[in-house]
């Protein structure tokens, strides 16, 4: 960590773009504020604790992830489409810590059942909070939302406009409000609900 690297950002014109092929990893802190549009291309695996800050993420066929190891986000959100109906966002928290991302706007698909939100709580015994009060899948709903991880996960307060939600969880999930399915895939899955179902 230290002081963010700036990519793009010379005093002048933004960079149109960032294109992200296979699997990029950014370990330290960048700035993408002068990069116009970050492609994701299909198959592409791009992982950041910091790179969500460009104009515009628009992610294929690819996975993106924001993995808030290194502390708690604050993410715009509004700049990541979904380009494709399998584009997969993770927000995630790997540490050894308890960790919240707050979302600045909802994320929001351009079409009906395009994009799929992880949301992965790694370790056992460590929190994951998703806050801001945003709902993910606006106007349009996404098309899986799965929850994930040996750690627990709490998004009270958020609204899941959605097809469906998939718990893959061990810990303790906190869900807001949601229309979707849900589908349970482990068996001691903790759930409290703290929203309308349907």
């Amino acid at each position: 960590a230290g002081t963010a690297r700036n990519i793009g950002d010379g005093g002048g014109n933004k960079f149109n773009a960032l294109l992200i092929y296979n699997a990029v990893t950014i370990t330290d802190d960048v700035n993408l504020e002068g990069i116009q549009n970050v492609l994701i291309n299909n198959n592409a695996d791009f992982t950041s604790s910091t790179a969500f800050n460009a104009g515009v993420i628009q992610i294929q066929n690819a996975t993106y992830t924001i993995d808030a190891n290194n502390g708690n986000l604050n993410i715009p959100a509004g700049n990541i489409q979904f380009a494709h109906a399998d584009a997969q966002l993770i927000l995630q928290n790997s540490s050894g810590n308890d960790r919240t991302i707050t979302l600045g706007a909802n994320i929001d698909p351009d079409n009906d059942d395009e994009g799929i939100v992880i949301l992965n709580s790694v370790t056992a015994g460590k929190k994951l909070t998703i806050a801001g009060g945003k709902t993910f899948g606006g106007a349009h709903k996404l098309q899986t939302i799965v929850f994930k991880g040996a750690g627990d996960c709490g998004t009270a307060g958020t609204t899941f406009n959605t097809k469906n939600i998939v718990l893959d969880i061990t810990g303790q999930l906190e869900l807001g409000a949601t229309t979707a399915n849900v589908v349970l895939f482990k068996d001691a899955v903790q759930l409290t609900q703290t929203g309308n179902i349907g």
